[in-house]
């Protein structure tokens, strides 16, 4: 926690400040690029899935340890759903075959 000029506690920001997202995008951008490569995702589809993964970041700012990773793994799942909509994970009730 930081002080500020009336020596009054200030919690630390429930959401990320536009520098901190420029900032994790400069430092993961070309692993993204990689993987949007790997999986043949298209441009339009990735500005998509991006924005969808820094939405869904910033509101768990404060709870995620490792942000870059939270957020290359959250890229790299939509990726591969859209990259294969019918591969789907059996369900907990579903007895393997």
């Amino acid at each position: 926690m930081a002080r500020d000029e009336h020596s009054t506690w200030t919690a630390p920001s429930e959401r990320p400040t536009t520098q901190d997202l420029d900032r994790l995008l400069e430092k993961t951008r070309l692993r993204i690029e990689d993987l949007l490569w790997r999986h043949g995702c298209a441009v339009e589809t990735s500005t998509g899935l991006i924005r969808e993964a820094v939405m869904a970041l910033a509101h768990r700012w404060n709870r995620v340890h490792n942000r870059e990773q939270w957020f290359l793994d959250r890229i790299e799942k939509a990726v591969r759903r859209t990259a294969n909509p019918f591969l789907m994970e059996p369900r907990d009730d579903e007895e393997p075959s």
